[in-house]
């Protein structure tokens, strides 16, 4: 988090395409699957915010705050598959101490 802004949850970098006077031009979108950006010219929620060209400095920062939203999202995944572990661990060691000896 200290490396930048995180993307909201869920969120992703979407290309597409625009056509205009027979030439094509590419795009890219931050998405996100409920509305979270606001909007410009109106008093309300979008489900994505524009970023321009590839490579722009929007673009490079929108692509990079989803890389440390999934890194931060994987990290929380993996401490809390260790916190069950530990609850484990610690459970069985009770039981055992638990059982009289034979």
């Amino acid at each position: 988090m200290k490396q930048g802004v995180l993307a909201a949850s869920g969120a992703w970098v979407a290309r597409y395409q625009v056509r205009q006077n027979f030439n094509k031009y590419w795009y890219y979108k931050l998405q996100v699957p409920i509305p979270y950006f606001q909007c410009t010219t109106l008093d309300k929620l979008s489900k994505y915010k524009h970023l321009a060209k590839a490579g722009t400095q929007e673009h490079i920062d929108a692509v990079m705050s989803v890389v440390r939203r999934s890194l931060c999202d994987e990290i929380q995944s993996i401490i809390h598959t260790l916190d069950d572990c530990l609850l484990d661990i610690s459970s069985r060691s009770e039981q055992e101490s638990e059982e009289p000896p034979d």
